[in-house]
């Protein structure tokens, strides 16, 4: 038609024979569903986001009951049936993104209890605000750019954190198990967009001071327990980087396995104790105290290097399970193993660098880091299908790769790889790979040199020991800038 641009339809739609709006950058079915178009990526909304387009909808069915109901008169809605309007349309919306299956963007990765957030919607104020905040940045998340971050979006976040701050300093609410889902479910965000940096307190540290007043309940709930059981990894991996994070003694006490694969392929992967949260937790102390820990470190070294392998064959045959049925179970299950497998390594290639600064080398260490390294470069170009969430754990086995090799080729490739994950992330979170690694690596020439270690401090600061940054996170060496880990 003259005058008329011409799209083609987005691949979904063309697999399903949907004819598309020829009019509209991004096809009618999908602009309805507010995700955007493959084939072209771009989006024109209606509606600034998932809820107002579920509200509007809710207020269009009411209006035509009212229309069809045969009265002479027109009255106003009331203020409880316009609430209960915007309660349907925040669990609509929510309900549309769990519906994705896609383990790009499945947010049942976060937890499986994700499922059961919207029954719990209504209750509790920070947990609403918390999941519009999520419903409104989770379009940016898909198209992978700071700038999409609509006025609205950013608004909702705001008010979401006072949301959260005023149920925290309410005795009533701030131990319920749904503020702990708010706080969780703005540390997501926070991640996605690199939002509010300049918290005194983090997310993180937020999680672990209401986990610690959870554990003094003696009888929570099957919905509460299973949230904690999830949310100590985060806690956990946060507190390795954040010195502010102290974990309670009561975290060791916990014998269960919290962390690893739901649904092992072969005994000999299932029962691996470093993946109990007894030692997962142990982390934290010993990458901060190293001296007073080595028989310690050396012990869990031992460990991982007899559980790694086991790991890495149940994934091949997690692989070979998801290639012969690629299925989104199948592929949530190989995601599993190798999530487990990259936090296992990373951990390990750790503490192979810090006994071998100890000068605890049986001979044949260097090589295993290198090998470790090699791997963990494979399983990040393995795991890219499924990026962004997904795949978020890769930087977690990368960047202790880059700390422990000692071999320049491998480091580039690390680097390289990290690359292709870069804009999965904000530019904070990225930024705060090159301060981790380079943490690391100071680390460990402190340890050989003789020196006391030190527990890193704020990421957000441009001076870092003798390194300046500038604002992109490259390293200022005198009058040069060098990019990435090439310093």
């Amino acid at each position: 038609m003259p005058g008329v641009p011409s799209y083609r339809g987005c691949d979904a739609c063309r697999k399903q024979k949907k004819k598309c709006d020829m009019a509209s950058p991004a096809c009618s079915r999908c602009s309805r569903l507010n995700i955007p178009c493959v084939g072209c990526g771009q989006l024109r909304y209606k509606f600034k986001d998932q809820t107002d387009l579920q509200a509007e909808r809710s207020s269009k069915k009411a209006r035509n009951r009212t229309s069809g109901s045969g009265s002479g008169s027109e009255s106003p809605p009331s203020i409880t049936s316009l609430l209960s309007n915007r309660d349907t349309a925040r669990s609509g919306a929510f309900v549309s993104l769990l519906d994705v299956t896609d383990p790009s963007y499945d947010l049942r990765c976060y937890g499986p209890w994700f499922k059961d957030l919207p029954r719990r919607l209504g209750i509790n104020t920070a947990l609403d605000a918390a999941v519009e905040a999520m419903v409104g940045f989770y379009p940016h998340l898909r198209r992978h750019e700071q700038s999409s971050l609509s006025r609205g979006s950013v608004v909702k976040y705001v008010n979401a954190l006072q949301a959260l701050r005023t149920c925290l300093n309410d005795p009533q609410t701030a131990n319920k198990p749904e503020t702990l889902c708010a706080v969780y479910v703005l540390m997501i965000c926070q991640g996605w967009t690199g939002r509010d940096s300049d918290q005194q307190m983090s997310h993180g540290e937020g999680l672990a001071h209401l986990l610690d007043a959870a554990a003094s309940k003696k009888n929570p709930d099957a919905f509460e327990a299973t949230i904690r059981d999830t949310l100590y990894i985060p806690v956990v991996i946060e507190a390795i980087f954040n010195p502010k994070i102290r974990l309670s003694p009561w975290f060791q006490k916990l014998k269960r396995r919290v962390f690893g694969p739901a649904a092992p392929l072969s005994t000999s992967a299932k029962d691996m104790l470093s993946l109990e949260l007894r030692n997962l937790v142990h982390i934290p102390d010993l990458l901060r105290e190293p001296a007073k820990y080595k028989d310690d470190i050396a012990a869990a070294y031992e460990r991982m290097r007899v559980e790694i392998p086991l790991l890495k064959g149940a994934l091949e045959m997690a692989d070979a399970l998801a290639f012969e049925t690629p299925t989104p179970a199948t592929a949530k299950i190989r995601i599993q193993y190798q999530v487990s497998l990259g936090l296992l390594m990373g951990c390990a290639m750790i503490y192979n660098g810090y006994l071998r600064a100890f000068g605890v080398d049986d001979g044949s260490m260097v090589e295993e880091a290198d090998r470790m390294a090699n791997d963990a470069i494979k399983l990040a170009h393995d795991a890219s299908q499924y990026r962004p969430l997904g795949a978020s754990f890769v930087p977690l086995c990368l960047v202790p790769g880059w700390a422990a090799t000692d071999n320049i080729d491998i480091q580039h490739r690390v680097v390289q790889a990290l690359e292709i994950y870069q804009n999965d992330f904000s530019p904070l979170t990225s930024r705060s790979w090159y301060i981790m690694a380079y943490w690391l690596k100071g680390e460990m020439d402190l340890i050989r040199s003789g020196l006391q270690t030190s527990p890193p401090e704020n990421y957000n600061k441009t001076q870092w020991g003798t390194l300046m940054l500038d604002e992109k996170g490259n390293v200022i060496c005198g009058d040069e800038v060098t990019t990435w880990f090439y310093a």
